[in-house]
């Protein structure tokens, strides 16, 4: 039988290059949010039943931040959606939240959220993808970091 989880991560401060100031193009402090859920054993007895948050956190302490700066918010938590649909087939909705920590000094943090379902994401990159807007999408055979492995 199998019950709703939800894998969630709050404020996880990372640096990453992302902005369109000229004071952006470096690494810069963010926090990630996130809350990915879907169905899964109700009564696991092995890491395989159930959502595994080690490869998602490697990817976004180690692996994510070394990738060439982006202009814009928007385009990285698209990123984000992408890799969490990808780690795992049974997440089924993903809400995240990325925010800078310099924005305004009278602010905490200020930033952006989005909100998907899998079929919105795998709707997005068929089109996409026939549009030539991204390179064709293998959904079963997408393999990312070595500490994670695409399957659509």
């Amino acid at each position: 039988m199998n019950a709703a989880w939800t894998v969630r991560i709050e404020r996880l401060q990372i640096h990453l290059p992302v902005g369109v100031y000229a004071s952006e193009m470096e690494p810069q402090p963010l926090w990630v949010s996130l809350a990915a859920s879907g169905e899964a054993s109700a009564s696991p007895t092995s890491l395989a039943q159930c959502f595994d948050y080690a490869p998602l956190c490697h990817w976004l302490t180690h692996v994510w931040p070394k990738t060439p700066h982006t202009p814009l918010l928007e385009t990285r938590i698209n990123e984000l959606l992408l890799f969490v649909f990808g780690l795992d087939r049974r997440v089924q909705t993903v809400w995240v939240g990325l925010y800078k920590q310099r924005v305004n000094p009278l602010a905490v943090a200020i930033g952006i959220e989005r909100s998907a379902t899998r079929a919105e994401i795998e709707s997005d990159v068929c089109r996409c993808s026939a549009a030539g807007c991204l390179p064709a999408a293998n959904f079963d055979t997408w393999e990312g970091d070595a500490h994670a492995t695409f399957k659509w």
